[in-house]
């Protein structure tokens, strides 16, 4: 009797394992960049009003979203606080693939000598581009 149960939990365990591994689905992401996206750096004052609204909900811990109105797709990347003034964040790659929007940011150091004690910043960059229907991959 025991030898049995000892089967039947040795046989559904491994149908499980077998169902679970064939539910499973590697969905490949298509990176082969089919262009390079034209894009314009977007202070507060060309935001609009709710993004400004999220952005500043949000700075405080590093982030990123996107947002789409009828006619453009914002795409915004925060690095939360820092404790120094002297920093940009920049955008070194904004492409489309078949399937996606990749978009990558850095944030580098502007030349300056001195730094401000107990001065806290919150950077981040918002662009617009062209409205795509596809999802925005951050790296």
């Amino acid at each position: 009797m025991k030898r049995t149960k000892r089967i039947f939990i040795l046989v559904m365990a491994g149908i499980f394992i077998l169902a679970a591994l064939t539910g499973c689905k590697l969905e490949e992401t298509k990176e082969k960049k089919v262009k390079d996206l034209d894009y314009t750096v977007c202070d507060e004052s060309k935001l609009p009003k709710e993004l400004v609204e999220l952005i500043h909900e949000k700075k405080k811990e590093p982030f990123k979203l996107t947002y789409r109105t009828k006619d453009y797709l914002y795409i915004v990347v925060g690095y939360g606080a820092q404790d120094r003034t002297d920093l940009n964040v920049v955008m070194t790659e904004l492409y489309l693939t078949e399937n996606a929007i990749f978009v990558d940011t850095d944030m580098t150091s502007v030349d300056s000598t001195t730094l401000e004690d107990n001065m806290v910043a919150y950077p981040w960059i918002a662009v617009k581009c062209e409205l795509y229907d596809v999802q925005v991959n951050f790296r």
